[in-house]
Order: C-alpha cells, then sequence, then structure tokens
C-alpha cells in the first residue's frame, strides 16, 4: 500500500498528492523500470546489441475540491505550486521511506465538474533522474585541544612502524639484497638534520641493490598505510625508476623517484606515498638502487623512513629525534585514530541498483578553506579507479564546490560574501575528472584537505 508521494516545487513547498484534504491522486503508473533492448538473431539466439533505460512518468488521475477549497480555486492552487520547476518528488510505502526523484511536468489536463462535484484530470511528471537518496559524510581535521602539549602514542596513535628508522647498529632489522657488486654505507647526519644518519645504496650498471625492513607487520584487506621518506638521488638521468617496493603478502608495487617528486639530484627531497593494502597479509619495505642506465655506478641516499597506519595527514611533520622505534615516542601534536573518515578516508558500501543501466552514483564534495592543492581518490583496493583535483588556493571561510550530478555539474569557489568563482579551468588535467562512487565497496581518500563535506546518491531504477 502506498504511504506516501510528496511533492516539492522549487521554492520548497510541499503538496502530498494522496494525504491532502483538498487535492487527492489515485492510479500512479510507471514507478517501475523499462529497458530497450536492441537485439540480432544468431541461429535459435539472440544476441543484444545495445540495452538503453527508457525516461519514466509518474502518471495519477487528480481528484480537486473534495473538501475544504472549492474545486476551481483547488485546481488553481495546485498550478501555482506547479509554476515554480524543477520538483522533487518524495515516494514512501511500507518498507521503504524517502526515496527522492526528480521532475518536470508533462501533461495536467482540466476537464469540467462531474456528476460528483468535483474536477477529475491527469497529472503526468516526467522524471529526469533515479530513485535516490543522499548519504552525507564529513571530514574535520582533530584539533589540538591541549595546546602544544606532547602526548605518548599508544597503540591507537600514528607511530613510526619501521624497526630502525635511523640505520644505526650496522643495519640490524635490515636485510641487503641485489646487486653483489653493488655497495651500501651509513653516512653520517647532515647538519639540516644532525640526528639522522643516512643510508647510501650503490649499484653497478644494470643491476640492483637494496633494502627490507624486517618489521613483519600484518596487515588487513582495505587498511591504509602511508609512508614518508627524505630521499636524494647521485648521476641519475632517469626519474621513472624504482627506488621503493611495498609488498602486502602476494601483491607488490613499486613506486618511482617521479612518484616522490623528485626531478633532481641536488638535494635531500621529503616524498610521501599513501596506499591500501590489496589483501591480507605480512606487509614489507624495500628500499631500492636500480641502476638502469650504463653508468659504472650510481647511487640513492635514504634517510628517515617512516610507516604508520593511516593517511598522509596523520604523518608528523616532525618524527624523529634520534630516538629508536617504540610505542611510546613522544610526538608534539595531538594525532587522529584510524576510524572510518577520521583521517579523510572512508570507506564506502553503495547499495546502488542500476540493473545495467548506469555505473558510479553522483557525488558533491565541498572542501573548505584554507588548503591548497586538494585532491581526492577512489579506490579499489589498492587500485585508483578515479581521481579529481584542482591546482588552486582555497582561502579561510571560501569553499570549494565539485559536484558529478549529471543536472548540476560543477565546480565553483564559493567567497564568504556568496561571490560565486567558476574554477573548472584550474582543474589538475593529471586526474581524470568528475568522480563518481561505484556500486559496491570502494574507498574515497582525500588529500591536502582541511575540513571536507560530502554526499552521494545511493540510487534505484526502482523501489
Amino acid at each position: 500500500m502506498i504511504r506516501q508521494l510528496k511533492l516539492y516545487n522549487a521554492r520548497n513547498d510541499l503538496i502530498d498528492l494522496v494525504n491532502e484534504r483538498w487535492i487527492f491522486g489515485t492510479e500512479p503508473e510507471d514507478l517501475g523500470v523499462e529497458i530497450s533492448n536492441e537485439m540480432f538473431n544468431v541461429n535459435a539466439n539472440a544476441v543484444i546489441s545495445e540495452e538503453e533505460l527508457l525516461s519514466k512518468s509518474l502518471k495519477l488521475t487528480m481528484y480537486y475540491g473534495l473538501e475544504k477549497i472549492q474545486e476551481y480555486k483547488a485546481y488553481n492552487t495546485f498550478v501555482n505550486f506547479l509554476n515554480y520547476p524543477p520538483y522533487t518528488f518524495i515516494y514512501s510505502n511500507d518498507s521503504i521511506e524517502d526515496y527522492r526523484r526528480e521532475c518536470v511536468l508533462n501533461t495536467i489536463t482540466k476537464p469540467d465538474i462531474n456528476l460528483d462535484g468535483v474536477l477529475i484530470g491527469e497529472l503526468i511528471l516526467d522524471f529526469t533522474t533515479p530513485f535516490y537518496k543522499e548519504i552525507s559524510e564529513r571530514y574535520s581535521p582533530y584539533e589540538d585541544s591541549i595546546g602544544d602539549g606532547k602526548i605518548y602514542a599508544g597503540d591507537n596513535k600514528p607511530r613510526n612502524l619501521i624497526a630502525n628508522p635511523n640505520f644505526e647498529n650496522n643495519m640490524q632489522d635490515w636485510d641487503y639484497s641485489g646487486d653483489l657488486e653493488g655497495k651500501y654505507q651509513v653516512l653520517t647526519p647532515t647538519t639540516d638534520k644532525p640526528n639522522s644518519n643516512i643510508l647510501k645504496l650503490t649499484s653497478s650498471n644494470n643491476k640492483q641493490s637494496s633494502f627490507m625492513n624486517l618489521f613483519n607487520h600484518q596487515v588487513v584487506k582495505g587498511e591504509r598505510l602511508s609512508f614518508r621518506v627524505d630521499i636524494k638521488a647521485d648521476s641519475n638521468p632517469d626519474y621513472d625508476r624504482p627506488v621503493i617496493n611495498v609488498s602486502f603478502g602476494e601483491a607488490d608495487r613499486n613506486y618511482k623517484y617521479s612518484d616522490f617528486g623528485i626531478t633532481s639530484s641536488s638535494d635531500f627531497k621529503t616524498g610521501s606515498i599513501s596506499f591500501v593494502a590489496p589483501t591480507d597479509g605480512i606487509f614489507s619495505l624495500m628500499l631500492l638502487n636500480q641502476n638502469l642506465s650504463t653508468a659504472a655506478e650510481m647511487s640513492t641516499y635514504f634517510r628517515e623512513p617512516m610507516l604508520i597506519s593511516g593517511d598522509i595527514s596523520d604523518l608528523p611533520i616532525d618524527f624523529y629525534s634520534g630516538k629508536p622505534f617504540n610505542s611510546d615516542y613522544v610526538y608534539p601534536y595531538i594525532y587522529e585514530s584510524d576510524y572510518n573518515g577520521k583521517s579523510g578516508v572512508f570507506n564506502i558500501e553503495n547499495n546502488s541498483i542500476y540493473i545495467g543501466s548506469s555505473k558510479g552514483s553522483p557525488v558533491e564534495i565541498t572542501v573548505h578553506g584554507p588548503c591548497t592543492n586538494p585532491y581526492w581518490e577512489i579506490l579499489e583496493g589498492s587500485k585508483i579507479l578515479q581521481s579529481d583535483g584542482y591546482n588552486i588556493d582555497v582561502p579561510e571561510g571560501y569553499r570549494l564546490v565539485v559536484s558529478s550530478i549529471v543536472q548540476n555539474q560543477r565546480v565553483k569557489l564559493i567567497a564568504p560574501d556568496g561571490t560565486v568563482s567558476d574554477v573548472y579551468k584550474q582543474q589538475d588535467l593529471t586526474r581524470s575528472n568528475f568522480v563518481t562512487i561505484p556500486e559496491g565497496l570502494s574507498t574515497l581518500a582525500f588529500h591536502n584537505v582541511n575540513e571536507v563535506t560530502f554526499k552521494y546518491r545511493e540510487e534505484y531504477v526502482t523501489v
């Protein structure tokens, strides 16, 4: 039994089409789904060459002037309501509640009064979206409520998972492998970081030398890890060669100099990466020097490797002061725990029903300043499916609004006084443009952001 058929106009006025005392709709039609299949025959079988979801309409028989309002006045009141399109249709029954659908007017008829003293006519509304419900989330960085005081990092606080991050005691907890003609050296610190030893890996031409850290960290599928290290290249003409290898059980991936933003060998550069475990397993990390050139010797320098559970935004700015690895290391700030959404990483289960007619649900993302060059990624395990980002400064009090909703696609920078600027041209062209949320399980990860709100539409072609 239908419980509610509500209709909002663009002014947010509301009429309940089946529960008002002066207007009443009956015999609703076309709340289902219709798909056009173009097929051709192959002997006794048929092959589908094209499938198309057909636009649907809501059809109602309308009664005007049942109670309270004279019939012609009731009709004119409804017409005045329809004068402010588009409309939002809300459907509820005994098993679902408040599913929305955008629509516009197709037909409204007005016959004369019938023998029962009421006006009876037809109303047809054309739908422009599937049914949907909006799901909203928010990420706000955890503020240091006790000022600049230090806290101890317990089991649920970000801490360095790398054993022996300072390359002490003849590389204890590190295992050398690779080029037997290569070599390694532990160099004394430089003046910019006087407490941090430096690992120098050297390889001969077309060979590789590497060190693996043996800390045996167990990961579970979907866990996010972030890694940061200081890197310097020496006599290196190729910045697309691997320098870091991460492994999750049977799955592994190489990261190149260019992934860390390394494009010169003049000095150390701090680089960070973030990844999601694609499977359960033991995580391992390897520092590489891979000499793919014909140079007799080529070196890579590493300093202060740090790995934490969580997002890059959780990485402490200044984590190492010559202290050994332990779970009670003192950090100068309060850091966030890594439950869903807290570090800007959201695990999403999208239960949309498209029956093969579409892929991915639209999402509207609002980035609140201050921040610079914000970007976000949709991941399935460790695979990046989609990404979007903008080369822009979002000042404090401003909002960057990015929407992939088909009827309202936009990229706007909104000032505190309400002034709106179109900033689509400042999109990072290395990314895949507007993102959508895939059906099933996925991860939405934000980077270089301060506060973020977003809402996506879980959509249903029929309910």
